[in-house]
């Protein structure tokens, strides 16, 4: 049942990169900038972010 999930996810994440350029993962990336900036202490750092360029091979 894990495996199935971790591919389902993977399967997303390549669909997401090579037909939407991003689009899902880079909305993702924003809320999680979006929702550190809302915290108290003002965030850490620049958030969490998704190296795209893993899959540039």
């Amino acid at each position: 049942m894990v495996l199935l999930l971790l591919a389902v996810v993977v399967c997303f994440l390549l669909w997401d990169h090579f037909a939407n350029d991003g689009l899902y993962t880079g909305d993702v990336e924003r809320s999680f900038r979006q929702a550190a900036a809302d915290m108290p202490g003002g965030g850490y750092g620049s958030g969490i972010s998704f190296n795209r360029d893993l899959l540039k091979r």
